[in-house]
């Protein structure tokens, strides 16, 4: 048997008559060996495969989203790319017919809890139950979004149209519902505007139905993610606010309901443009990755984290000593049946007061950073079900089934059927008159008109 000259064929040295045509498809005996082509799908290129089996190999960089330098041992084992042989000798394709590389391992599956970013799964079973799950939580965020934009807006036009209720209380509301609202349509815009969270259309490319992104012209998408994040920020910083406002309502004797709230709406507007203009600075220049969706150093996003935790840890402390106030204040009477009485309407104010003042970030704030990924997934759920809802359940508290509102909803009600009724009788009554005059009129020109005979 003579031996081949020895050549290298996709990194494979060759050296004998017998290995090189098996390489190339023939055993010694002359069976047939089946293999499926090498294949390029552009981004790996696929050597010879026996068939039936499962081409393995190392994922590109350009598919792993910016985490896989801070990922565990265990989820980097996992960050592979397989493409599968079929016992025919054909790459598999789906079922559009184009040939599939499977790089769903590649990108490192995290999700966004508004704000903040977790690793979501280090084995195949975590993936497994956080991809039903995702999309469900998903659904549940775009749902409750919807419904807080669209009786935000309605309650902000009663505001508008009544003039009686325009007091510094209610403004200030208006700019909180404000904040829910730029924080909703932002939230809704960026999810439906980015392809997998990660970027715009044209900053997205599809290879065999997988997403990777282009560096060139993100900074359509870095504006997005950056108002978006300032409306997140600006929303925590309207709740404190609202918190502060009527914390000092109750405690400072100079404060009344008809105070300037001039300086509260400076700092609601401003201080989240000081919290997130550094933030992005530093990922201009030091992070200037994909669309600023995702966090390689995540100390970064700390910039963004900080404000937002001292603002629920300080509005909770605000929540606390107000409900302790009237609480003490309760206490104070001594006839039983009024005592509870009295503890009703405090149940009902603490209940009250807990949207207004966020106190359920403060509960999920500790869930965010559990370890076990069912907790994360359970926090994940009540986060997004609340924050999303809660726009809503502020507009109906403080304004569509607020009893001042509607009494004044009612009363604007009445005086403008009354002025309706009473513009249909002058109407009628001018009507009338009118009708009245043109007969008499006509009448005397009739008279003016008919042939007088004298008769002498």
């Amino acid at each position: 048997m003579s031996e081949a000259t020895g050549i290298n064929l996709f990194g494979y040295n060759v050296t004998d008559e017998d290995q090189l045509e098996k390489y190339r498809g023939v055993e010694s005996n002359g069976t047939e060996i089946r293999q499926c082509p090498p294949f390029f799908d552009g981004l790996l290129c696929w050597s010879r495969t026996d068939a039936p089996g499962t081409a393995i190999l190392p994922c590109p960089p350009a598919s792993v989203m910016g985490y896989i330098d801070s990922a565990s041992d265990n989820l980097r084992k996992l960050a592979v790319a397989s493409k599968v042989c079929l016992a025919n000798g054909e790459w598999y394709k789906n079922s559009d017919g184009i040939s599939w590389s499977n790089y769903s391992l590649c990108v490192l599956n995290l999700t966004r809890i508004e704000q903040n970013y977790l690793p979501l799964y280090e084995t195949p079973a975590e993936f497994a139950l956080l991809n039903k799950w995702l999309p469900i939580i998903r659904m549940i965020s775009h749902i409750g979004y919807i419904t807080s934009f669209t009786t935000l807006i309605v309650a902000m036009v009663v505001f508008s149209l009544l003039r009686k209720l325009r007091n510094p209380r209610n403004r200030l509301h208006m700019h909180l519902f404000a904040s829910f609202i730029m924080r909703a349509f932002m939230a809704l815009l960026k999810d439906w505007s980015f392809i997998g969270g990660i970027g715009l259309t044209w900053n997205v490319v599809f290879v065999d139905e997988n997403a990777f992104i282009k560096e060139e012209n993100t900074w359509i998408c870095k504006v997005i993610t950056s108002l978006w994040q300032y409306f997140i920020v600006a929303n925590y910083s309207w709740i404190l606010m609202e918190g502060l406002y009527l914390h000092n309502l109750v405690f400072l004797a100079l404060c009344t309901d008809s105070s300037t709230i001039s300086l509260y709406i400076a700092l609601g507007w401003g201080l989240p443009v000081l919290v997130v203009v550094p933030w992005i600075i530093f990922r201009a220049t030091i992070e200037d990755t994909l669309c600023w969706t995702t966090h390689n150093n995540s100390s970064l996003f700390l910039i963004i984290r900080i404000p937002m935790i001292i603002c629920i840890l300080f509005n909770f402390l605000l929540f606390l000593n107000i409900v302790r106030v009237l609480l003490v204040k309760l206490k104070t009477s001594v006839h039983l049946q009024r005592k509870k009485m009295k503890y009703k309407r405090w149940a009902k104010s603490t209940l009250v007061l807990l949207p207004l003042f966020g106190i359920h970030y403060t509960i999920y704030l500790g869930l965010s950073y559990h370890k076990d990924y069912r907790v994360e997934l359970v926090g994940l759920f009540c986060d997004q079900l609340f924050a999303s809802f809660q726009g809503a359940f502020v507009a109906f508290l403080y304004c569509l089934l607020n009893g001042e509102v509607r009494a004044e909803m009612h009363r604007a009600w009445k005086a403008r059927r009354s002025k309706r009724e009473v513009d249909f009788f002058i109407s009628g009554h001018t009507r009338n008159s009118r009708d009245g005059i043109n007969r008499k009129r006509d009448k005397i020109t009739a008279t003016k008109k008919s042939p007088v005979k004298n008769i002498k």
